[in-house]
């Protein structure tokens, strides 16, 4: 794969579409293309500056545009329980969509509820239901699609110091902006860390519960992540902090 190919794939990599032959390839380019890293960065900057604008805009119409997008969601994911025959997950997603985020004592901060809905949403598929998806495990192919982020494989790794070990890793879609899903587990329990290069807009410190799962959000060093897990409030408390000390 050469640098156009990259730029013709671009918006695949972007929205997690292109199929797991193509995906190595093109992570194996970048992670050895300074120009085309470079060029992918700046396109998710320019993604991040694009919705601060969209966000800025009057409180009203932010309201119906999220009402047409959530009902978009759903049809979409409808129409895919169809074709794939996984009529739960468009059930999990939808319960999860209409989840209101009840705030945990811990110092409080507006956190834009599309983050944390789209974290709960992604963390129910593709952890708890287990959707088919093309996740790395190969610490070399872990280490490329970091890197095309922007974001430390030291930041990564200073994760296990909550005494969970990375077990797979992909990169999707939060919020519209695309965020390394890292998966930590120990002894059958995960923990799902959402994580990318801190933005103008950091995420603050938050814990909030989504029906049976617990949803924090934090901001520390150069990094910014959002963290879902079915553990227990205690402990995801207790690993988010220790994520947060650790970077």
């Amino acid at each position: 794969m050469n640098c156009e190919d990259i730029e013709k794939l671009s918006p695949l990599w972007h929205t997690g579409e292109l199929e797991p032959a193509r995906q190595t390839a093109f992570d194996t380019h970048v992670a050895t293309c300074q120009d085309c890293a470079d060029a992918l960065r700046s396109q998710i900057s320019v993604d991040s500056s694009l919705r601060d604008v969209v966000l800025a805009v009057d409180p009203h119409l932010q309201q119906s545009a999220r009402r047409i997008e959530t009902r978009v969601a759903a049809e979409i994911a409808g129409e895919r329980s169809r074709r794939w025959l996984f009529p739960s997950i468009a059930a999990a997603a939808a319960a999860i969509a209409a989840v209101i985020f009840i705030a945990i004592p811990r110092p409080a901060a507006k956190v834009d509820a599309r983050v944390l809905a789209d974290a709960s949403r992604d963390h129910t598929v593709e952890v708890i239901q287990n959707a088919p998806r093309h996740w790395r495990t190969d610490p070399s192919e872990i280490a490329a699609i970091v890197a095309s982020q922007g974001v430390s494989a030291a930041d990564v790794k200073a994760l296990e110091a909550t005494g969970y070990r990375l077990d797979r890793a992909k990169i999707c879609r939060v919020a519209g902006l695309p965020y390394l899903h890292l998966v930590y587990a120990k002894a059958g329990r995960e923990f799902s860390v959402y994580m990318r290069k801190k933005s103008d807009q950091p995420l603050p410190d938050a814990l909030s519960v989504a029906g049976s799962l617990q949803v924090a959000s934090f901001s520390r060093g150069r990094v910014q992540a959002v963290v879902v897990t079915e553990a227990s409030v205690a402990d995801c408390d207790r690993f988010t902090h220790t994520a947060e000390a650790a970077l």
